[in-house]
């Protein structure tokens, strides 16, 4: 029986003569300054991410310096200076002085710990921390250093210097913190030796072990989970655990005094030797246990980390006789606009990982640039992501990965690159179903002029590449490429997806109506002026296919209908004019508007916008901007007798239609050109730009079409172009960040008409971004600086430019009316000064764009400058401020006690001046 007065006596004596001293508050200082370095490093602020991973991520090295100093003197200095007899002789147990000792080192730790949460407040003065995060990182910190502390304690017990315990005791806690890195440096020169001998890849593979096997034995590995904002019963157990055990070898040590000696001491040392290696053992199986169990606390703000209804039925039904292997290939570091997928795609593996069981197999790879790891990956087909990042001024280009394969008895998906603009569990998710499945739905995409499968050009006689929406596709679906030369076979797609349809000849179409007015799902996407390629406007004719003799162009059939889709709006009741284009003047990012102009429409919530979004329609619930690009417009014709529901929709103020004919300029010299500046005239209306059009039930419509399809009257929003921007959320070129659902929407109408109406809202489910902002203010302010600056340099440099120009004219005019020369003479003078002048005017224009570019480049680098200084100044505070607290408290301390000493001289022995 532990008595509790007995634990509180010593706990007092060892905490009051820690800070007797000044180690404990030189300790405690030493580690909050420290730790406030690590938080705030430079990394922090290229990140740009509102956590304290950089501290985590060195927290464990910290540890392995920090306990040995906290714990060397618990022992050793007893043994050093005789009190270990006093204090064993106490009416107290070894166990009780254990107990006291252990907990009096614990709530030293834990004060410093508390210090330092000052990193916390920090963190809140220039970022919108998740505190459900913060709370399980401190506690994680708290966890495992209560682990270490009881082996900083096992290392003191042995010797009677504390020096010497100090390196045992760092020994000691290196064992579970770098025990993974070890053994993968060991795994990988042991490959290497193998390698060396001839041995094949998949031999070495099958001998060594693969890199990261010890992770789950390391304390790096679970802090990891609990700096996520999950509190995990296996990063639990384990620090526990680990705490107990070496509990227990303290007790076998400070208990020796107790054995008999001579041979009774060697039995004694043998059968404690069994039962610690017996504790061991059952300490790994409940550790190994507790990893597999499904015991995880989700703290964050928006439950990020508990996984949806959808996903756990999409494990539950997984085949336990094939299991799903997921392997994915991280890096371990990424740009700052990288940092939430990659945070949201680690956890979210893991979670997936508990959950799964042995259903599950879960590898997580770092990846270096040029590893062998890296060569695997891409030969698995995951690719990397070249990124442009800048910090510091500097421009850097990184090769990142952030990908995954995933793969079953049944079937494999690759995962190239975790995007900005999809969900990580949706990801993870829809191709866990797909490779749990025996076959995949089918998608059939119809061959029109688009050629968005790709295929062979007869025109160009190149080969062209499929679009990146049908790869995307390909993750989920079955994709198969549907010919309109023969009637479409009913029931074979599950989904039929139409680009360009008004590209279609007579005979085409007809099969391809046929196919639509049956019922069967059909997602169609048409435009009055496809910028992806111009030339296939419905309004213009049909482009010369070659393939002719010598090469030559052979005349195509006309469009059907003349390319305005009548026979198929006709089967739809619905209204769709080839010649006209929405333009919006309002949108959320001027600069976007001010470079590709009003027919760049951002469908996003506004209050101008009647619902620019169906919220009763889970195609577009929880989707927030879209961008289409010279779009058209659907409406509903009167008396229809079809379900007309509105996707999308653009704004009613500042917008209209613009007319194709006045858009597009023929030139015989030039061919086509756009006109910058064609006749806008604004109306009131909301056009809508997508739209579900759904036959009623047989009762209300006995005979005629059964229509169940998508209308979207604008192909950009899928082309390359508009995908790359919705994958990489920015332009780098206007510095414009963008988060863009134009994907999003796509696999939606996807997903909805092939009946997979659950993944629906899992693909929206994303957190909000933990960024830093007052930094981001402070970068806005100083890019709106510079900008304001370029565009003034640039200005000076037009005038000056233009006022050399009028001077020329001036001359020239002056020449001109001089009634003194004769017109050959004019001409020739005037010839002779244009000469001069335009040799003049070209140096000027190179040294005044020289002028412009330098000093462009100095308001750039004195912002640069002003923002790392101010940054260099939060960083010193950061690091100064935290240890202020704990110097206060023992300076109070300190004078506190020098006062009662001073209280308790009495008056005899003090010193009386005269």
């Amino acid at each position: 029986m532990v008595r509790g007065h007995v634990v509180r006596a010593v706990f007092a004596r060892n905490l009051a003569s820690f800070f007797s001293g000044l180690l404990g508050y030189v300790v405690i200082v030493a580690f909050v300054v420290i730790a406030a370095a690590l938080a705030f490093s430079s990394d922090f602020f290229a990140s740009n991410h509102a956590t304290l991973d950089q501290l985590t991520e060195n927290y464990p090295a910290l540890l392995v310096f920090l306990i040995p100093a906290l714990t060397m003197t618990c022992w050793a200095d007893e043994r050093k200076l005789g009190t270990d007899e006093l204090l064993f002789t106490l009416p107290a147990t070894d166990f009780e002085i254990l107990i006291g000792k252990f907990l009096s080192i614990f709530a030293v730790y834990t004060v410093g710990l508390l210090f330092s949460c000052t990193n916390l407040i920090m963190l809140s003065l220039i970022g919108n921390p998740d505190l459900g995060v913060q709370f399980t990182t401190y506690l994680g910190y708290w966890l495992a250093g209560g682990a270490l502390i009881s082996a900083g304690m096992l290392a003191s017990s042995l010797t009677s210097h504390s020096a010497v315990a100090f390196v045992l005791g760092a020994i000691f806690c290196s064992v579970p913190v770098f025990i993974s890195y070890v053994a993968n440096v060991l795994a990988s020169g042991l490959a290497a030796f193998l390698r060396t001998f001839g041995m094949a890849p998949a031999e070495v593979a099958k001998l060594v072990p693969q890199p990261g096997a010890m992770d789950a034995l390391t304390v790096g590995h679970h802090l990891s989970d609990f700096a996520l904002g999950i509190l995990p019963l296996a990063g639990t157990v384990y620090f526990v655990l680990m705490t107990v055990f070496f509990l227990y070898l303290n007790y076998v040590i400070i208990s020796r005094r107790h054995w008999h000696t001579g041979e009774a001491s060697n039995v004694m040392s043998w059968q404690f030797a069994v039962r610690s290696v017996s504790l061991l053992v059952i300490v790994a199986s409940i550790t190994s246990i507790s990893i597999g169990s499904i015991g995880r606390f989700d703290f964050t703000e928006h439950n990020l980390y508990t996984l949806s209804n959808v996903t756990n039925n999409v494990i539950k039904k997984l085949d336990d006789s094939r299991p799903v292997t997921i392997q994915a290939f991280v890096s371990p570091s990424v740009p700052e606009e990288y940092v939430a997928v990659h945070q949201n795609l680690i956890g979210t593996l893991r979670e997936l990982a508990h959950r799964g069981g042995s259903k599950l197999n879960v590898r997580i790879t770092n990846v270096e640039p040029y590893s062998a790891e890296a060569e695997q990956a891409r030969y698995l087909g995951i690719e990397s992501r070249s990124v442009q990042t800048e910090r510091n001024g500097e421009i850097k280009i990184e090769d990142i990965f952030l990908g995954a394969r995933i793969s079953s008895g049944y079937d494999e998906v690759i995962i190239p690159f975790f995007d900005l603009g999809n969900s990580v569990e949706y990801e993870l998710t829809s191709a866990l179903q797909t490779v749990s499945q025996e076959e995949r739905l089918t998608v059939g995409v119809l061959r029109t002029d688009a050629s968005v499968t790709g295929g062979f050009d007869s025109n160009t006689f190149r080969s062209q590449q499929e679009w990146r929406i049908v790869t995307e596709l390909k993750k989920q679906y079955e994709v198969e490429e549907v010919s309109p030369d023969e009637p479409i076979e009913e029931g074979k797609y599950d989904v039929l997806i139409a680009v360009l349809p008004s590209s279609l000849t007579q005979p085409q179409m007809d099969n391809f109506v046929a196919y639509v007015e049956n019922g069967n799902p059909t997602l169609i996407f048409d435009d009055p002026m496809p910028m992806f390629n111009i030339n296939l406007a419905p309004r213009l004719d049909k482009p010369s296919q070659g393939g002719g003799m010598f090469g030559q162009q052979q005349p195509s059939e006309p469009k059907a209908d003349g390319g305005q889709l009548t026979s198929l709006m006709n089967t739809m009741e619905i209204a769709w004019q080839n010649g006209e284009i929405v333009y919006d003047r309002e949108s959320p990012l001027p600069r976007i508007e001010e470079l590709l102009g009003p027919e760049a429409v951002f469908i996003y919530s506004k209050r101008n916008a009647r619902e620019a979004f169906a919220q009763n329609d889970q195609v577009t619930a929880g989707l927030q901007q879209l961008l289409v690009y010279f779009s058209g417009t659907v409406v509903r014709r009167e008396n229809a007798g079809v379900e007309f529901t509105p996707l999308l929709r653009s704004g009613a103020a500042n917008s209209g239609l613009v007319q194709f004919d006045n858009l597009v300029v023929q030139n015989p010299i030039f061919g086509m050109t756009l006109n910058d500046n064609p006749p806008r005239t604004d109306d009131e209306f909301s056009h809508v730009v997508a739209a579900r059009v759904k036959s009623k039930s047989d009762e209300e419509n006995a005979g005629g079409p059964k229509v169940n399809a998508i209308f979207v009257a604008d192909i950009d929003m899928i082309s390359d172009g508009i995908f790359d921007l919705a994958q990489r959320q920015s332009i780098q070129a206007l510095n414009v960040q963008l988060k863009l659902d134009n994907i999003k929407f796509v696999l939606n109408c996807v997903d909805s008409l092939a009946g997979e109406d659950e993944f629906l809202a899992l693909r929206s489910r994303q957190d909000e971004a933990r960024t830093l902002d007052w930094v981001e203010s402070l970068t806005s302010q100083a890019v709106e600086k510079r900008s304001e600056a370029e565009e003034k340099a640039r200005e000076q440099e037009e005038e000056r430019l233009e006022a050399a120009r009028s001077e020329l004219q001036a001359k020239i005019e002056k020449i001109e009316n001089d009634p003194n020369l004769d017109e050959r003479s004019k001409q020739r003078q005037i010839r002779m000064l244009e000469t001069a002048q335009t040799r003049k005017l070209e140096v000027d224009t190179v040294d005044i764009e020289r002028e412009a570019e330098a000093q462009i480049e100095a308001i750039k680098a004195s912002s640069e400058r002003e923002i790392s200084a101010v940054k260099g100044q939060f960083r010193f505070w950061a690091i100064v401020l935290p240890p202020l607290p704990a110097l206060i408290l023992g300076l109070l301390i300190g004078m506190s006690r020098l006062q009662s000493e001073r209280r308790s001289i009495i008056d005899e022995r003090r010193v009386h001046r005269s």
